[in-house]
């Protein structure tokens, strides 16, 4: 709240010198080359597959177990989504099946780090290298989280953060895109400012502040000083809400691991910052479990309705069966910073209880 109050009395509320500062902190927080913060994590993904210079024909592969922001942005990008189906120990985009979906027309694949955790980058970079493809990587849930050392934001073209209020560091509202790639980062910066070439704040000073020239189609994504603010304050508590999200998700573990009508889902801790803990209710049993739960005062959702399924895909995309039983068995229990003890073991007891 202090950080906010020093923005309002500066009285410059919109993109400037708070939001230059946040970026360079995710720059050196990341080890990316490029970090360029916009508005949401959706404006992340469109603004990145815009660099693209996408074609109406032209293909993203893309996971259907995925929040629908995924498949929005390839659409608002011009592109058709094609869904693949994931793999049932992490979620995670199933490499080989997304690469027989590839066609001369796939332009991009954009593997989705779901709940934090990293997909398997090695075997995704390879074959898309193989076909010369794009990686866009949806790293909404991984801020933070890392992969043989290396942390996302690091390894694919591009990579898209969120910032909204439930990630695992928020802005209020925000995002940001990271790439290594000159290029890129060239297309995508006026694109997060309706296509002008320098923004308010670069053109402060100038003798001719009001001029400003449009060099590429563009749109009104960019983060705001007020944003950026809570952002920073935000980043230096990253390893603290790193380190208590991971004792719970091992705390759920423990507790979970003789429950065997359930599946849980690996996490690798070591080098995970969770954003979500999801199981799998097995034998046609998830909606009983969630009424139970809900009936003792613990919160549960399922992350995500399958995009293939929704009307708007429904008559354009193929059946994906693994995905579909996964979408029957998995729901996602609390997993926030500020659970207590007591809050934990409430949600493990009403948990084993049904099962027991």
């Amino acid at each position: 709240m202090d950080a906010v109050g020093r923005v309002l009395e500066s009285r410059w509320l919109g993109m400037g010198k708070v939001t230059k500062a946040f970026e360079e902190r995710l720059r050196a927080f990341l080890g990316a080359k490029h970090v360029i913060a916009v508005n949401t994590g959706t404006a992340a993904l469109h603004v990145a597959l815009a660099a693209l210079d996408l074609a109406p024909a032209d293909e993203v592969i893309v996971p259907s177990l995925t929040f629908i922001s995924s498949a929005q942005a390839i659409l608002a990008a011009g592109a058709r989504p094609v869904f693949c189906e994931v793999t049932p120990d992490r979620l995670h985009i199933d490499v080989d099946d997304a690469m027989a979906r590839t066609t001369p027309r796939t332009r991009a694949i954009m593997p989705v780090h779901y709940g934090g955790q990293v997909c398997d980058m090695d075997a995704l970079l390879s074959l898309a290298r193989e076909r010369n493809l794009w990686v866009v990587e949806d790293a909404a849930h991984a801020f933070g989280s890392s992969y043989k050392g290396r942390r996302v934001g690091t390894l694919g073209d591009i990579t898209c953060f969120s910032f909204d209020p439930v990630k695992n560091i928020t802005c209020g509202g925000g995002g940001a895109v990271a790439t290594d790639n000159d290029g890129l980062a060239q297309r995508i910066l006026p694109r997060r400012n309706v296509g002008m070439d320098a923004d308010s704040w670069s053109r402060l000073h100038d003798e001719r502040n009001w001029y400003y020239e449009v060099v590429a189609p563009g749109y009104r994504y960019h983060l705001a000083d007020l944003n950026a603010a809570i952002g920073l304050e935000q980043l230096k508590r990253v390893e603290e809400f790193k380190a208590r999200k991971r004792a719970i998700v091992q705390r759920y573990g423990e507790a979970f691991a003789d429950v065997s009508e359930l599946t849980l889902i690996v996490h690798d801790c070591a080098e995970t910052f969770p954003f979500s803990y999801v199981i799998r209710a097995l034998d046609g049993r998830r909606d009983a479990f969630m009424r139970h739960l809900r009936e003792r005062g613990v919160g549960s959702s399922v992350e995500f309705i399958p995009n293939h399924l929704h009307p708007l895909f429904a008559e354009s995309s193929e059946r994906l069966p693994r995905t579909e039983q996964l979408y029957k068995e998995i729901l996602t229990l609390p997993l926030y910073v500020e659970m207590t003890a007591a809050d934990i073991e409430c949600v493990i007891t009403a948990v084993r209880g049904f099962f027991r």
